[in-house]
């Protein structure tokens, strides 16, 4: 479905990301790991042109809609057709002066629908990210913030998206609301065949979801191999690091150990 293939970001002098390869099949979850700065969020601003990116070779195969296959310098100012974005912060990414069903509803702006009929689909988006019908009508300002990232998650379903961008959408919650909301995701991804691109510095979190792990660090791809791979065998001194540190910190079950 996404295969990228020498992938660099570079803002001036600053090269922010260097000579990127990886790839992702439909219904798989990519992990992106590395530590702050390392270029995670970089990658994905790149990948829905909000930052100058350069690739060999950049192909991204929805189902039903027609491949995109470009080389050289890719598209500026627009996301890919087919691709939804879920961010960090969902306080952030909602607007504190419309309602919930009125946010969500902007993932069908291009879809004109008559108001029942774009009422409808906002309250299926709700049930399935397990929120009633009543959170139409609230705005960001009256739900909590697992509520909120549940209306983010939401308003990306609503798209009917082929691949959805994560960027960290677990870190601002606390640990029962996140593995409430990991666990929705799951069920979401194998019930649609949605691929997932994931930023996170929880290898808990991927150890348990993820299907192939891509670590960054300075800019460069520090390790791209599937999960079990990963965990058994990392590919670099820096992956073994992580894991390491995840083990030492309690949040990972340490390589060989019963689970």
């Amino acid at each position: 479905m996404l295969r990228l293939q020498n992938l660099s970001v570079q803002m001036g002098d600053a090269v922010l990301l260097r000579g990127i390869s990886c790839a992702l099949s439909r219904g798989e979850m990519l992990c992106i790991i590395g530590e702050s700065g390392s270029g995670k969020t970089t990658l994905l601003r790149a990948l829905q042109g909000l930052m100058p990116a350069h690739c060999d070779r950049f192909c991204f195969c929805p189902p039903g809609q027609p491949p995109v296959d470009l080389s050289g310098a890719l598209p500026r100012g627009r996301g890919l057709r087919g691709t939804s974005w879920v961010m960090q912060d969902p306080l952030a990414a909602l607007n504190p002066r419309r309602r919930i069903g009125a946010s969500i509803a902007e993932g069908l702006y291009r879809d004109r629908l008559p108001p029942d009929r774009l009422k409808a689909a906002v309250t299926a988006a709700l049930a399935e990210v397990e929120l009633d019908a009543e959170f139409h009508d609230r705005y960001p300002a009256q739900i909590s913030l697992g509520q909120a990232q549940r209306a983010c998650l939401a308003r990306a379903l609503i798209a009917r998206p082929a691949l959805i961008f994560f960027d960290e959408p677990l870190s601002a919650l606390d640990a029962m609301v996140q593995k409430q909301i990991a666990h929705r995701m799951d069920v979401l991804r194998r019930d649609r065949g949605l691929s997932y691109v994931v930023v996170t510095h929880d290898l808990g979190f991927a150890a348990a979801y993820a299907d192939r792990i891509l670590v960054l660090h300075k800019g460069r791809v520090a390790a791209f191999q599937d999960k079990q791979a990963f965990f058994a065998a990392p590919a670099s001194a820096y992956a073994r690091s992580l894991i390491g540190a995840a083990q030492a910190l309690g949040s990972l079950t340490p390589v060989g150990a019963a689970a």
